[in-house]
């Protein structure tokens, strides 16, 4: 029976509304996601502890964590050099029981309550997107070992040195270790003397602000590096 649209629209979405719903869907969309929002379910996590409990490489999950957060389900927090991960919100874990529970009928009727969420708008205020910031020491040098490692092709070359897209950046911290002149820091590590460079990072695709900035400040404080020995 066809049933007029008058008569149910409190069961009709608007077009904006649907596609939104649509796209935070999109999180169960793949059953690495779906592990993957089970562990953070249970408790936040490191990339480190989510790659163990799920048994995938770690370029992968990484993949999969900046592919949640663009999609507002996870959000990430700086402990020291690790970002820590969980579910944005109770949302999220109401969507992936009632999700499980549609295809394991006998499944419990609550999942077990912890702290794996950040529970209120202040809690998720302090789960910050952190990003890399390549700084002073790679001007000239552009030593490429970073580029090697980075899981999502988000450190690129522009002029007289690399720069790390913050919009790509996922925070896993791989590039960091890499760098045989230190001049990759987390952005809320960064040395003060260094502040310019976050405008410089946060300038990319603008090719020609960089070099503007690059050659301005080198010029300032008459920076002269040179790669490391081989």
């Amino acid at each position: 029976m066809r049933v007029h649209p008058s008569r149910c629209p409190d069961r009709l979405l608007d077009a904006e509304v649907a596609e939104r719903v649509a796209v935070t869907m999109q999180a169960l969309a793949s059953p690495s996601r779906v592990r993957l929002l089970a562990c953070l379910a249970a408790s936040p996590c490191s990339v480190g502890d989510l790659v163990t409990a799920v048994e995938l490489e770690q370029s992968a999950v990484s993949h999969h964590l900046r592919t949640l957060r663009e999609l507002g389900v996870v959000v990430g927090r700086r402990r020291g050099r690790r970002v820590i991960y969980a579910l944005h919100d109770n949302h999220i874990r109401t969507l992936l029981d009632e999700a499980v529970r549609h295809v394991r009928p006998d499944a419990a009727q609550a999942a077990e309550r912890r702290p794996a969420v950040a529970e209120t708008d202040t809690d998720t205020g302090r789960y910050l997107t952190v990003t890399y910031i390549i700084a002073e020491p790679c001007i000239d040098v552009k030593d490429k070992s970073c580029i090697d490692v980075c899981p999502v092709d988000c450190i690129h070359e522009v002029g007289r040195m690399l720069v790390i897209d913050a919009e790509e950046c996922i925070d896993c911290g791989a590039c960091e270790p890499e760098c045989p002149v230190e001049a990759i820091f987390p952005e809320d590590a960064l040395p003060d003397k260094w502040e310019p460079f976050v405008k410089i990072n946060y300038a990319y695709p603008d090719g020609d602000t960089i070099n503007d900035l690059v050659d301005s400040y080198a010029t300032e404080h008459d920076v002269q590096n040179t790669p490391p020995a081989a």
